[in-house]
């Protein structure tokens, strides 16, 4: 077993929330295991004797609310410090950073080598202060290590930046005619389709997805409605003129299924047989149209239906080879959803996303890019929030596989989760980036993502998630870049202003800061 002290202003914390808790093996697996917390402790017990690590929600005071992680620690009978071990694993992840990146000739007064000088001398002040007559930690040295903590998230972000901003001449200056450049879309819901909001997809993006969700293709058994996909589709081919991506095809998220498909959520050979006829039906309908399919979405998480691995894997291979009979010349994407993986130990059912992955390859199955689905800010399963350095160590996980990437949905709030979605117990509650979430926020955490993306080498194209807010089915309710009475947020404008930069290659280092302020109004 190993356990945690944890501890608030008056000494040993009363209660402490274990949000998103999960325990990880080597390689950041997620592993089976009981988190619980008594008298000031968090207990975490293994089914084996390996050394395992400590995720879970964590407020970092300056930096934000985040899922952080501890280190590999071994089993031992006193508790370590949940604040030392979450600052131990930070600086650690900096210094592997700094190696991998080839960023070890910042000299010592570069600001982010001075960030992270700051940082690993709080932290050793943290290490050796003197405990307790009991020999126990105490309410100081758990300060000097959160101190440690959020000074160590500044500086590895600061880094993830200055990474960002030195890889992105790949793609600029005398290399851009080696690389393609990065390319930006944005997912529409079909529901709504006015002329503003067509002007605002031709201005800002180069290409548009359309998620063709089953349960509205099709809500009632061999009933299809294509009339509000049919009319985004002719739009953007004849006369914005830009790609469409068509899917996820296949994605089992409860308001993504139709409600008369559970009748066969045990018959597995039929549930396979009534995909295969949608997948063939959707793809027939639009292969003279849509130019890339995203044919699975998050079949790895094992939610909504139950199946085991081998089917999952089979559903996913016949996803692949049905849209390449069907329609050879089309680029196939499959996505991975909560590409984090904390899901993956509540759920025997699941996958974890990169083994998910590994096992794809292992059975040959030829798709041509990865998408990976970044929503944070929102009180559901994976969406809690995570910081840029671990989005950016995330894509160079993915970026392993040698396979093109894509960054398929990506997203953030407005406006902080309301407390009837939190619940009671607020056990899915999703924390918040430097802030609490808001329109200057969620354009400032796109520009970061963006900026990430746009010098990883893996990544071809990112797209955000939704164009409106409160849009039928909207994953995040005020995720979009629209609000719902048709102003544009801050963000729409810098997105329009990355997208002009992009197509010039021009760096994004330089941008002006985001100023809370009027935007335009669009419909």
């Amino acid at each position: 077993m190993i356990s945690f002290a944890v501890y608030d202003d008056d000494g040993p914390a009363s209660e402490w929330p274990l949000r998103h808790a999960h325990l990880l093996g080597p390689e950041g697996v997620v592993v089976a295991g009981e988190i619980a917390f008594e008298n000031g402790v968090i207990h975490c017990e293994k089914r084996n004797r390996a050394s395992a690590a400590l995720g879970l929600q964590y407020t970092a005071d300056g930096p934000g609310v985040y899922i952080l992680e501890t280190c590999l620690l071994p089993d031992r009978e006193e508790p370590y410090l949940l604040s030392l071990e979450l600052a131990r694993r930070r600086i650690m992840l900096f210094l592997v950073k700094l190696e991998e990146w080839g960023l070890f000739d910042l000299p010592p007064t570069d600001p982010v080598m001075t960030a992270f000088e700051q940082a690993r001398q709080g932290f050793t002040k943290a290490l050796v202060v003197a405990r307790d007559t009991n020999g126990r930690h105490t309410i100081e040295q758990d300060r000097l290590a959160r101190k440690a903590l959020w000074m160590s998230i500044d500086a590895s972000e600061q880094l993830s930046l200055r990474r960002a901003d030195r890889n992105a001449s790949r793609r600029t200056g005398a290399e851009c005619g080696q690389t393609a450049p990065l390319i930006l879309g944005c997912t529409i819901h079909t529901d709504r389709f006015t002329e503003p909001l067509r002007n605002v997809v031709k201005e800002s993006f180069d290409f548009i997805t359309l998620p063709m969700r089953w349960s509205e293709l099709e809500p009632e058994e061999g009933d299809y409605n294509f009339a509000r996909t049919d009319k985004w589709i002719e739009w953007a081919v004849r006369q914005a003129r830009i790609p469409v991506v068509g899917g996820p095809l296949v994605e089992f998220r409860p308001r993504c299924v139709p409600d008369w498909l559970y009748i066969w959520e045990n018959d597995y050979d039929t549930l396979r047989e009534l995909i295969y006829e949608h997948v063939r039906r959707v793809v027939t309908r639009y292969r003279r149209v849509v130019s890339k399919w995203t044919v699975a979405s998050g079949l790895h998480l094992g939610s909504n239906f139950s199946l085991s691995l081998e089917q999952i894997i089979d559903l996913t291979r016949l996803c692949v080879l049905m849209v390449r009979k069907l329609h050879p010349s089309a680029r196939i994407q499959v996505e991975i959803s909560q590409p984090f993986g904390e899901h993956s130990g509540a759920d025997t059912g699941s996958i974890p996303p990169l083994l998910y992955t590994e096992l794809m390859f292992q059975a040959g199955i030829e798709f041509d890019s990865l998408g990976l689905r970044l929503q944070m800010g929102d009180p559901e399963p994976g969406r809690a929030t995570r910081d840029i350095m671990q989005i950016a160590d995330l894509l160079d996980r993915f970026a392993c596989f040698e396979k093109p990437l894509t960054i398929s949905s990506f997203g953030a709030p407005t406006e902080p989760p309301d407390e009837e979605s939190l619940g009671l117990d607020r056990a899915f509650d999703p924390g918040y980036w430097r802030g609490e979430w808001s329109e200057a926020t969620q354009a400032e955490w796109l520009t970061n993502v963006v900026r990430i993306a746009y010098s990883n080498p893996a990544v071809t194209s990112v797209c955000w998630h939704e164009l409106c807010d409160k849009a039928s089915h909207a994953d995040i309710p005020s995720g979009g870049l629209v609000t719902d009475a048709g102003r544009g947020k801050l963000a729409l404008k810098r997105m329009g202003e990355l997208h002009r930069r992009l197509r010039e290659r021009r760096t994004l280092s330089d941008l002006d800061p985001i100023e809370n302020g009027a935007a335009r109004q669009t419909a």
